[in-house]
């Protein structure tokens, strides 16, 4: 049963559903993939209402009654999934014009508060334009902006600070994370904290990966880490802040480029590696002169540095060199009676690890792909040097020639079973012909999805690892944005090249 205060607005077009412009029919409709389910999982906390901007009606483009049978066809799908709409509510004037729909605080939502009986300052508004964000911080409420439909054009537009997320799932999860107790309480965050303050160590959620984290500046804390995972102390950590606020107790110096990719990115699953202050134990860092930095954007996360107060160091929360963890039960088979306690906030939205960037060596150098896209970055700062392999100390985790492996034998590469002994299993990106004949297959993603198959990625290796299977084949994946970070990791849970038994 949906809270009786508590409210999401959804921006229809480019959130929901593809921006396709002016949609006169039903038939013209394209749901953005796992929209659906995501807002059924809204459902049991918060009432649904739909908001549309549709200026074809002003221009005559479209009719009014076209677009309310849209609005209808959408309301009807989502309903079916489990997310039951209270109410649509449509604009059909220009934006210039400065109507009575957007003004004051704006219309809708006074409209819906005063008929629904919501509290604004706890509900939210998910939309791909940085006016959706604003509209309801006008009255107190939060804005979530996703880069869906317009979302990527509008992004630098988006003021700093602001919460901006790949889709409306993963917009779903920060909400529930960020507005349920049930989904991570105060008191377990809490009892977190006080843990970490006494020198133990506490196993928690990340938009990545669960992270495995003690204060960063107590070294026999952060030894307890390094003794719980079984990890070389020749391999350095990254060290997990709440605000920009807290580069200097860290960092010697950010160069401007440092700084526009912590503006364009942070929150959000990018490392920035930078000379080090003083006060930085050495067994954080390996020894060396410089520290791996982030913001996670995961809320748990962001609510548990705030407590703390103090910066945390945090591997992924799991045996050294085995398969990250991406749910709660991971950690709890990994480390079990090692971690003196698990903040349990369900599946990581992202699930593979954050892009590392080091800034110690003149020009920006990548150390791992991860979860924020190369792409995207050079976009922000220009070209970024790749590793020429030559390196003998890892500057960053996750650098090791072999890393991220199950116990199962993994081949990276195209290998046909005919051509192996035992049985063999498939982890394909997307659907394989029924007759390739694997003993076991996983699907990353059906329809060929980066984000949906790094989300999928270390579960599934962690299925077919407990399949008793000779070898595991894990097929590459484009290289390109997250495909690059899959391969990545692939790669290092490989055998080198593939063989063949």
């Amino acid at each position: 049963m949906a809270n009786n205060n508590m409210a999401v607005f959804l921006d229809r077009d480019g959130t929901i559903i593809e921006d396709r412009g002016d949609l006169a029919s039903p038939a013209d409709i394209v749901f953005l993939p796992d929209a659906a389910e995501a807002l059924a999982k809204l459902q049991e906390h918060f009432k649904l209402f739909i908001v549309t901007n549709q200026t074809g009606i002003a221009t005559g483009a479209i009719t009014a009654e076209q677009a309310m049978a849209v609005s209808e066809a959408v309301v009807a799908f989502l309903v079916r999934a489990g997310a039951r709409i209270e109410r649509v509510f449509t604009c059909p004037h220009r934006k210039e014009e400065n109507c009575v729909c957007r003004k004051p605080s704006p219309y809708f939502l006074r409209c819906a508060a005063e008929e629904y009986g919501l509290d604004l300052t706890r509900s939210y508004m998910i939309g791909d334009h940085p006016h959706d964000v604003a509209c309801i911080e006008q009255v107190g409420g939060h804005g979530v902006y996703v880069c869906t439909g317009h979302g990527s054009k509008h992004l630098a537009e988006l003021p700093l600070g602001k919460i901006a997320l790949p889709s409306i799932v993963e917009a779903v999860d920060w909400i529930l994370a960020t507005a349920v107790p049930g989904y991570c309480c105060k008191e377990d965050i809490d009892a977190a904290a006080r843990i970490i303050a006494a020198g133990g160590i506490v196993a928690f959620p990340t938009e990545t990966v669960y992270g495995l984290g003690a204060d960063a500046f107590n070294a026999e804390a952060v030894a307890r880490i390094f003794a719980a995972k079984g990890r070389p102390y020749f391999d350095p950590l990254i060290v997990h802040i709440a605000s920009p606020d807290w580069l200097p107790l860290l960092t010697t110096d950010v160069p401007p480029a440092a700084q526009r990719l912590a503006e364009r990115f942070w929150p959000g699953p990018l490392t920035l590696v930078l000379p080090k202050q003083g006060r930085v134990p050495d067994i954080v860092t390996a020894g060396l002169p410089s520290v791996a930095l982030r913001i996670p954007r995961h809320p748990v996360a962001q609510a548990l540095l705030h407590r703390c107060s103090t910066p945390l160091a945090a591997p992924s929360a799991n045996r050294f060199g085995s398969i990250s963890p991406t749910i709660p039960q991971h950690v709890v088979a990994e480390l079990s009676d090692r971690v003196d306690f698990i903040l349990d906030s369900g599946p990581c939205p992202l699930g593979v690890e954050s892009t590392v960037i080091s800034f110690v060596e003149g020009d920006p150098l990548l150390l791992r792909p991860g979860g924020t896209p190369l792409e995207e970055i050079e976009a922000v700062i220009g070209q970024v040097r790749l590793p020429d392999g030559a390196e003998t100390q890892p500057a960053a985790p996750g650098m090791l020639p072999r890393h991220y492996a199950p116990r199962t034998l993994l081949v990276f590469g195209d290998v046909s079973p005919a051509d192996c002994q035992g049985r063999v299993g498939l982890l394909a990106f997307t659907t394989p012909p029924a007759d390739a004949g694997f003993a076991a297959v996983e699907v990353l993603s059906p329809s060929g999805r980066l984000e949906e198959a790094a989300a999928n990625l270390y579960g599934a290796l962690r299925r077919l690892d407990a399949l008793g299977l000779t070898m595991i084949v894990a097929q590459p994946l484009p290289e390109y944005g997250l495909g690059r970070a899959i391969n990545d990791r692939l790669r290092r849970a490989s055998s080198s090249q593939p063989t063949r038994l």
